[in-house]
């Protein structure tokens, strides 16, 4: 039988498959019925129902509705799910419309077809069939389309979830066989596991879908060195040859945390201590390499936004050397998840003086975060800052950084409301970045990801602001419901999966069932609908089994009118919670608010009430085998939150100013000039800001300005100050990025000290004139160096030590290879070792370029020599150096190679 009317009465979905009722009888037995309409049906069991329909059956039980029935049948426990009639078989935008058709049911397995009027389905039929996978988890909302759409997610992760996996750059795109858990590749046209997305994957949902199948997708990403030991987290390809411009590689503890609440006994224990060995080394390494000792702040680029012209001022184009050097609030924070992950582990072990330093290097990077990344704006917390010669906060956000310090506890309960409301909506959910880049394609810019969207639903009911999360919700159903699958990405105000509009059109790249968007669907319904947290609930070091259920229900969501407003009950069956199997029911107020947010006032657990406190219970000792949750939601708050939208009819609302240019200095009355360009802009539409050292020396200067004095200069100083501005339209109050900053070396530049390489001492390499500057080729190997012999520092104070290079070893948005070198200063008659650090020296492309890597901060005191040495190191290595990459064929550093070479045309010694 096939049903597509609006009204079907739940008695027909009774089946001999049951959770147990909820007074722990058995639920079997013999009766009559009653009931009348359109329709058939068998039913078995006992209840109560009201619907229009016919239906044949025999059991103990009452029945409301117009007409009669009779039949006979032996009763036994009903198919899980709430007693009252099916609705919800249309789902509609101004992009498409889905409806639904209900086919037969077996056992308690629905069969549902999906068909939508949606165009941008990039290429897939307007239809899905979506069949509920027997013994698996089901959702019973009787709204069927929500119902289908969490089957739907759990088809995708089965879709995901393979035993070999493809990528280009490695072997050449053959098959790679996965461990004997199998793997979850990241989607449908990127077949391959990677870092990123399998760690926030496993963290918002396929933790508990599949443990096997997520500890073997993240241990995948371990790897020791090539020449063995030092087992790590690899960083994947990516900007500039990878690590060290990307050091997001640390995302691995998310998802790593949250496999450890649901594994037990002998895998947990195994892969407790993989993990601990992993973060140690991990850790230990990015202390060295991109750790910022006088910020306090760990370097690298945005987790997930890592395509420059997306996200990052316009002059990273094709130098990636400032996004290395730079500071990103969410990469900072996965580094915190690792740091306090790491500690608990080793807590767990036994290793308390391991553990003692994990915790004090995570407190202090709470703090330093707290210190660095706050600014004046509403949203609290920037996305990024520059970094040495700019230090000061960008007044740009993303909502994946947002999400991760409401999350992990870094905003105050009082600004985390704050950033909640604050943050502007302009389409059906929430755009990755804030503001907007102008004439920038969409992909992250101007992008709504799904998997984020799931991050801000959780931020949003942290914060109880109902408003937010009823709206993310709707946004992750609406995305998933139009397109028949769980996409990568959208368009952000018309939430489309491809716009077409010449040189902008996007999203660029999109693919379905795309892993982290499958599981951010999971996520809103077990971690924020039914409330279902393993990791909160337990310290590391605890015995497993304790669950959280929290669960937070907008009331527009089922209030009328809402997306839910027909049900009387929700029901969430056979979640895997390590050994046990968990079904969750939530019980509805009669009642029902229309603003605000209903959370649990009353928990049962397999018949035994459990205390509840501010809308949450935590349920300890859930053993192996099937366990039934009662909530009763009631209203802990009807006051409505407050969200932000606004409207993009004047762009200046929604897109910010271009990246400015650079400011020229000049020097008038012994006193430095900063000129004041707009760039692109038009001067009446904005105003400036300037920044000196990252210090805020002029605000809100007219754009019709040209200059400004800084009257606390003195060119003929012996300190460099570094100047940056922002532009902010007049209109809206949307921020630019910050400029490049340029700093004054004094009149003449004298406060830089520049050494040629032919006048360094040289292991390694013969000298080149080759590609337009002398240098030595090919350096870098192991035991390579470079060495200043002697330098007379003219100032007590810092100084900035940094090479030019070239590194032709691959392209700028990818590779393996950036060249990553120790930089070590020591006082040539003491022998004392005045400063030491890696200089960062990324793909540019081609041989015949040379740019400034990265700087290495030193103190140095007036009238003392010393001598610079740049070479090998440990620490000092790419990721061309794990066995994971040997099979990596797409650039330099795969097989038995670990590349590391550039080419260096001199030393610089700045005086700051």
């Amino acid at each position: 039988m096939r049903y597509a009317t609006t009204l079907f009465s739940a008695a027909l979905l009774a089946s001999a498959c049951a959770v147990p009722p909820a007074d722990g009888s058995a639920g079997e037995g013999e009766g009559e019925g009653e009931g009348e309409g359109e329709g058939e049906g068998e039913g078995e069991g006992e209840g109560e129902g009201e619907g229009e329909g016919e239906g044949e059956g025999e059991g103990e039980g009452e029945g409301e509705g117009e007409g009669e029935g009779e039949g006979e049948g032996e009763g036994e426990a009903p198919c899980p799910g709430p007693t009252n009639a099916l609705f919800g078989f249309s789902l509609q935008d101004a992009v498409g419309t889905t409806t639904a058709t209900v086919d037969d049911v077996t056992g308690c397995s629905r069969t549902v077809t999906l068909r939508t009027t949606t165009t941008e389905l990039l290429g897939a039929p307007p239809i899905r069939v979506v069949t509920e996978r027997d013994g698996g988890s089901r959702l019973r909302t009787n709204n069927v389309i929500f119902d289908a759409l969490y089957a739907m997610a759990i088809d995708d992760a089965d879709l995901a979830s393979v035993d070999a996996i493809t990528d280009f750059a490695f072997d050449n795109g053959a098959p790679l066989q996965c461990g004997a858990g199998g793997c979850f590749e990241t989607g449908e046209l990127w077949t391959y596991v990677w870092t990123r997305d399998t760690s926030y994957a496993v963290d918002l949902g396929l933790a508990g879908l599949d443990p096997a199948r997520a500890r073997s997708s993240l241990e995948f990403k371990l790897s020791p060195r090539k020449s063995g030991g030092d087992t790590q987290v690899v960083q994947d390809t990516g900007t500039g040859g990878s690590y060290p411009v990307s050091s997001d590689r640390v995302v691995w503890a998310l998802g790593a945390r949250r496999l450890l609440s649901e594994l037990r006994g002998e895998a947990r224990a195994a892969f407790a201590a993989t993990a601990l060995e992993a973060l140690t080394n991990t850790t230990a390494h990015d202390r060295v390499v991109v750790f910022d000792e006088a910020m306090g702040l760990y370097r690298g680029e945005q987790s997930f936004l890592d395509w420059r012209e997306q996200s990052y001022p316009a002059f990273t184009a094709d130098d990636v050397v400032p996004v290395a050097m730079g500071h990103a609030l969410s990469t900072n924070l996965l580094h915190l998840a690792a740091l306090e992950l790491n500690a608990d582990l080793a807590a767990d072990a036994g290793d308390l003086d391991l553990a003692e330093a994990r915790g004090a290097q995570a407190l202090a990077l709470r703090a330093a975060i707290r210190q660095a990344f706050i600014t004046d704006d509403p949203l609290i917390f920037s996305s990024l800052i520059s970094g040495e010669l700019d230090p000061a906060p960008t007044r740009r956000f993303d909502t994946l950084g947002l999400s991760l310090a409401i999350t992990l506890g870094v905003a105050t309960d009082d600004e985390a409301r704050a950033i909640v409301a604050a943050m502007p909506h302009y389409g059906p959910g929430v755009a990755v970045i804030w503001p907007q880049q102008q004439d920038t394609a969409i992909y992250h810019n101007r992008g709504e990801w799904p998997f984020v969207t799931a991050y801000w639903l959780r931020a949003a009911a942290a914060a109880e602001n109902d408003v937010v999360a009823h709206k993310m919700m709707r946004a992750l159903v609406r995305g998933a419901g139009l397109h028949l699958s769980n996409m990568e990405n959208f368009e952000a105000k018309s939430g489309l999966a491809f716009v077409d509009e010449g040189p902008t059109s996007g999203p660029v790249v999109n693919s379905r069932r795309q892993l982290w968007s499958v599981a951010g669907y999971i996520d809103m319904v077990h971690h924020t609908l039914f409330g279902l947290d393993g990791v909160a609930a337990m310290s590391i070091g605890s015995s497993p089994g304790a669950l959280r259920v929290a669960p937070f229900v907008p009331a527009a969501l089922v209030a009328p009118g809402g997306l839910l407003a027909a049900t009387e009950s929700m029901l969430l069956s056979d979640v895997a919670f390590g050994d046990a199997r968990v079904t969750v029911r939530l019980a509805l107020p009669q009642v029902r608010p229309t603003t605000g947010a209903l959370r649990a006032v009353s928990v049962v657990v397999d018949g035994v009430a459990v205390d509840v406190d501010d809308g949450a219970a935590v349920v300890a000792g859930l053993d192996a085998g099937a366990h039934v949750i009662d909530v009763e939601l009631g209203v802990v708050n009807a006051v409505a939150s407050t969200i932000t939208e606004v409207s993009d009819v004047d762009y200046q609302q929604v897109f910010s100013p271009r990246t400015p240019p650079s400011p020229s200095l000049s020097v008038q009355g012994g006193r430095v000039v900063v000129g004041l360009d707009p760039g692109a802009e038009n001067r009446a539409d904005v105003r400036f800001r300037v920044y000196k050292d990252g210090v805020v020396i002029a605000d809100d200067v007219a754009g019709a300005v040209t200059s400004v004095t800084d009257d606390n200069s003195d060119a003929a100083a012996d300190d460099s100050p570094c100047y940056a501005i922002e532009t902010t339209f007049v209109g809206s109050g949307t921020h630019s990025h910050h400029s490049a900053a340029n700093c004054f070396w004094g009149p003449a530049f004298e406060r830089i000290t520049t050494v040629d390489a032919v006048d360094l001492a040289h292991v390694g390499g013969q000298g080149s004139n080759e590609h337009g500057r002398f240098h030595y080729e090919p350096w870098g190997d192991a035991g390579d160096s470079l060495t200043l012999s002697s330098f007379a520092a003219t100032k007590t104070g810092p100084h900035l030590v940094q090479v030019t290079f070239g590194n032709g070893a691959g392209d700028v948005t990818t590779g393996i290879s950036c060249g990553v070198k120790m930089v070590t200063v020591t006082d040539v008659d003491s022998g004392a070792v005045a400063g030491r650090g890696t200089v960062v020296m990324p793909h540019l492309g081609r041989w015949d370029r040379f740019e400034d890597s990265s700087f290495v901060r030193v103190d140095l005191r007036a009238g003392r020599r010393y001598r610079v040495v740049v070479g090998d190191d440990a620490r000092a290595v790419n990721m061309s150096v794990f066995e994971h990459f040997r099979r990596y064929t797409g650039g330099a550093g795969g097989a038995d190679e670990v590349f590391n070479r550039v080419n260096i045309a001199d030393i610089k010694v700045l005086q700051r």
